[in-house]
């Protein structure tokens, strides 16, 4: 079973600034050993994403990651979008790719309209991996329109 990022700061009460974290004896053990499973946890999420043969598939993941907990319903526009990327055509790729590698599950409504999600039940490190891209990872999307709103554009 792997530890969540959420679940692990829940344990340790990581966000409760009214105490102080005070380990001892096998409660530090415990925390060390949680930690290093949530450290050893990325390096194979990010050694997964190191590896993936298409060019945009490290990008389509984190996109679906980041979408993910906001959006009921993913679909590939919306990754396309949240990647500002103009045309669709640049990620058939990547989509083939990644459900290939049994990494996206994929449903198709119409020919055109495709339900995507990460699969998180085969890739269970991809719970940890979604918890870190939603809280940590800007998409090129928001970073577009930090800029016009920076630029005064909008």
């Amino acid at each position: 079973m792997t530890i969540s990022l959420v679940d692990f700061i829940k344990k340790y009460g990581l966000d409760d600034f009214t105490k102080i974290l005070e380990l001892k004896g096998i409660e530090k053990i415990k925390f060390y050993e949680d930690f290093n499973e949530i450290m050893k946890i990325i390096c194979r999420v990010f050694d997964k994403l190191t590896n993936i043969a298409s060019l945009r598939g490290g990008q389509v993941l984190m996109s679906l990651a980041k979408l993910e907990k906001p959006e009921s319903v993913i679909n590939k526009t919306d990754v396309r979008n949240s990647l500002n990327i103009d045309r669709g055509e640049k990620l058939l790729h990547a989509f083939e790719y990644l459900e290939k590698q049994n990494y996206i599950k994929i449903r198709k409504k119409t020919s055109k309209f495709h339900i995507v999600k990460l699969n998180e039940r085969d890739n269970p490190d991809f719970k940890l991996f979604r918890e870190i891209v939603e809280k940590f990872w800007t998409t090129p999307e928001n970073d577009k329109n930090k800029v016009k709103i920076w630029s005064g554009l909008k």
